[in-house]
């Protein structure tokens, strides 16, 4: 079984939510930023589609629970 990057990408995002909780996207975004400081430009883009992937888990986790939320 192959893996692509987005595959690992969204991998590795589940695993930085489940060891960082909410500060997952601090963490990651701070890799961003180290990245791109040394001028690693595949390493940002690679983090950068965690962070992607961070932010749709993000999205949909909100949009769940306002869903629950609400009286029918």
């Amino acid at each position: 079984m192959q893996l692509t990057n987005d595959d690992a990408a969204a991998i590795y995002a589940r695993a930085c939510r489940a060891w960082y909780g909410r500060r997952a996207m601090s963490v990651v975004t701070g890799r961003v930023q180290e990245l791109r400081r040394r001028g690693d430009m595949s390493g940002v883009e690679a983090w950068g589609k965690v962070a992607a992937v961070l932010s749709q888990i993000k999205k949909t986790h909100s949009e769940r629970s306002n869903a629950r939320g609400k009286l029918y």
